[in-house]
Parts: C-alpha cells; sequence; structure tokens
C-alpha cells in the first residue's frame, strides 16, 4: 500500500508550499500548464530530484527514511523521454527484473503477460532505440515500468506520441490496476483532459508552482478547467514576449 502526503514542500524556485495528499489506489492527473511544476513533482516522488524545504511522507514514513533503491522499486516514474541503454526493446523490458535479480522463469511469464497485455508486437522485440518511433519508446518504457507492478506508478505525458487506440488501451490498463485486489496508485500528467475526465479519481492541478486546485473528478466542472488551463497557457506566452 502507498498512500502519499506531502507537507508544504518546495523545490527552488520551481515549487512552492505544496501540501496535498494522493490516497492508496487512486488515479490522479496532474494538471498544469507547462512549466507549472507537474514533472517536477514527479520526480521528487522517486528522488531524482530532492525537495528544499518541507516533507514528503509514503505510507506515513517521510522519504528521505526510505533507501533510494527501495523507493524506486516501490515507485516507478515513466518520463517524456524514454531510452533503452543500448538495448534491444525485449532486453529494455525485462532490465528492471534482471536487475533486481529475478528468476529467468518468472522473468519470462511477466514478459508474456505484458507483452500480451499491452498489444506489443513482436517484430519489434529485437529493434534498437534508434528503429523505434516517439511513440513506440514511450510504450517500450510504460511496459518496462508495468512488468515491474510497482505501489505507485508515475507517468509524465504517457500518451503524448500514442494514437488514440493504444492512449485508451493504457488508461483501461491502468483503471484496471487501482480495481485489482492489490490496488496500485497512479499519478499521471497529462494536457489532454478530455483522455482524463473519464479516467481519473483525482485531479491536482498546478499553476506557477503552486498548488491551484485539488479535487476528486466528479466535483470537477471539467469545462471551466479547460478554460482555466487554456488562459494559463495565454498569460505564459504573452510573459514569454516580454522576456
Amino acid at each position: 500500500m502507498a498512500s502519499i502526503e506531502f507537507q508544504q514542500v518546495s523545490f527552488k524556485q520551481i515549487l512552492t508550499n505544496i501540501s496535498v495528499t494522493i490516497a492508496h489506489g487512486s488515479q490522479t492527473a496532474l494538471v498544469g500548464s507547462t512549466g507549472a511544476g507537474k514533472s517536477t513533482l514527479l520526480r521528487l516522488l522517486n528522488r531524482l530530484s530532492d525537495r528544499t524545504a518541507g516533507k514528503i511522507f509514503i505510507d506515513g514514513k517521510e522519504i528521505f527514511e526510505i533507501p533510494v533503491p527501495v523507493l524506486r522499486r516501490q515507485i516507478m516514474l515513466v518520463p517524456q523521454e524514454v531510452s533503452l541503454l543500448g538495448m534491444t526493446v525485449a532486453e529494455a523490458i525485462r532490465y528492471p527484473l534482471t536487475l533486481r535479480g529475478y528468476p529467468a522463469p518468472e522473468i519470462q511469464t511477466r514478459f508474456q503477460t505484458w507483452s500480451e497485455r499491452l498489444n506489443l508486437d513482436s517484430k519489434l522485440m529485437g529493434r534498437a532505440e534508434v528503429e523505434l518511433s516517439l511513440g513506440q519508446r514511450q510504450w517500450v518504457g510504460i511496459a518496462r515500468a508495468l512488468i515491474t507492478e510497482p505501489e505507485v506508478i508515475l507517468l509524465d505525458e504517457p500518451t503524448s506520441a500514442l494514437d488514440r487506440g493504444l492512449a485508451q488501451l493504457l488508461l483501461d490498463t491502468l483503471q484496471e490496476l487501482t480495481r485489482s485486489p492489490q490496488p496500485q496508485t497512479v499519478i499521471m500528467v497529462n494536457h489532454q483532459l478530455d483522455q482524463v475526465s473519464s479516467w481519473c479519481s483525482h485531479v491536482i492541478q498546478l499553476h506557477k508552482g503552486q498548488l491551484t486546485l485539488s479535487q476528486t473528478a466528479d466535483a470537477i466542472d471539467w469545462q471551466n478547467l479547460d478554460q482555466m488551463l487554456k488562459q494559463a497557457v495565454t498569460h505564459q506566452e504573452d510573459d514569454d514576449e516580454w522576456d
């Protein structure tokens, strides 16, 4: 189980006094304009970056008290830019389990299970990163995270390069994970409200590094939220013109 709590968390000039709780087994959409601090918030959760003020608790335990290798087994991040680290597709997907010393039969069983579940094309398995499209690399990164069956899954714009069919398959799969007997917690950065509105259970909005909204999905006025995000983008573009 993994509930997450931010208590007055700041990071340099990017995030300021973020206080929010994310429940175990929830599906949280993290929204906001470019530069709002969304990706940074994800990075703080598996300590690719460390907060400069405040505290972060995972199941009531302060994040600095959890050894980084343990934390990153518990909380997996799929970044916007996925690297295969010089491996083939098949090797990259298996790599986290190999690194953790899983026996070969279990690695193969999980590999087959997730390959089928995510409709991974067998023709891609021997390909290198340079032979893949951006969307294909994203899909491999998602498979590499899900095969580890973490308690918390962090996804940074995972559908940005996916076609509509794969994007829906991902949302359906993530929803299944949060409703399983041992539900996983999912936090997804996504600009496409039409995708997340029917998927998420909770919405967090950031604007210029500050928390501006934290509500259950059924309490959200989605049309109003869409307008707020568009206005934030417009204001940001106006500010950029004066820089």
